[in-house]
């Protein structure tokens, strides 16, 4: 049986004070409490640390001799804790997050700069990758965090729902539709639309909502990044069916940009983290800056 900071801190108080009662009065112990400790502590060590008398007492010569060692300890043990508690309440670190690249570019930003100015003691990491690849950055343990697409999928991640995200249409401003208010699913059938590749679970989840409707897109060019679709709608050659996470990007290239109804779709991104896995406390601290940020606003689509 090893001996406990308890007894060894009842030991060192003790000594530093020759008085049973004061030292008892110091810890907020019982006097027995405190005699006890000290009785446990000598038989763990096999020898008496105190001479004892009538109103003080002081250390034995083994006494004496292991004091510095435990105060050593002690404070060891008080620098400990403190660290810890300063690494909780400060949220020093390093936090890992793993998110496609339009959220990494649109959504993200404006977060770690939230994030960095109210924890400027914690190392940000953010890997920008396809989204398939945020699953398996997560599952390894890679990143702390993740944002991805919400699928019917079963999965053994938890995801927790970040945001609602609906599915646009950028085109060129001299398409015949882009003076519309609105567009409906069954028109956009009949054009030349500009998609992500087969298996990228936002082009998987629109493909697999329109089927249920009876509808079929005609993708003429499916590319892996979003930045590519807009910059083709732009030189006019389809219109790009992205969501609204997009919407800066296309503004920025002068794109008309409209909501599409009937049905009106949505893909729901949600943060991603391993289960059985207790986060850190910088990365929860970013876990709970990233639910809490300001919506973005959906209303005037044009």
């Amino acid at each position: 049986m090893k001996p406990s900071m308890t007894e060894l801190r009842a030991f060192a108080t003790v000594a530093e004070t020759g008085h049973f009662t004061r030292a008892a009065e110091q810890l907020g112990l019982s006097q027995s409490a405190l005699s006890a400790a000290i009785v446990k502590l000598e038989k763990l060590m096999g020898t008496r640390l105190f001479d004892r008398h009538t109103r003080t007492c002081r250390p034995t010569d083994a006494g004496v001799a292991l004091l510095p060692a435990t105060l050593r300890l002690l404070a060891d043990w008080d620098q400990l804790l403190a660290s810890g508690r300063d690494f909780a309440a400060n949220a020093r670190g390093r936090v890992d997050v793993a998110a496609p690249n339009a959220q990494c570019a649109l959504l993200l930003p404006p977060v770690i700069k939230a994030f960095r100015a109210a924890h400027p003691n914690v190392r940000l990491v953010l890997h920008d990758v396809p989204e398939h690849e945020v699953h398996a950055l997560v599952r390894k343990g890679t990143a702390d965090l993740g944002i991805a697409t919400q699928t019917d999928a079963r999965a053994d991640l938890l995801l927790t729902p970040l945001a609602t995200d609906q599915f646009i249409v950028a085109m060129s401003p001299e398409h015949r539709l882009a003076s519309r208010r609105a567009l409906e699913w069954s028109q956009l059938a009949r054009e030349p639309v500009i998609g992500y590749l087969p298996g990228n679970p936002v082009r998987h989840l629109l493909d697999e909502k329109l089927a249920e409707r009876g509808i079929k897109l005609d993708y003429v060019h499916e590319v892996a990044l979003p930045w590519t679709a807009i910059g083709l709608a732009r030189e006019g050659l389809g219109v790009a069916v992205v969501t609204m996470a997009l919407r800066p990007l296309a503004a920025w290239h002068g794109l008309a940009v409209l909501p599409v109804s009937r049905p009106q779709l949505a893909r729901t991104l949600g943060l991603l983290r391993a289960p059985g896995n207790t986060l850190s406390p910088a990365a929860a601290a970013f876990r709970e800056c990233l639910l809490g940020r300001p919506q973005p606003a959906t209303a005037g689509i044009r």
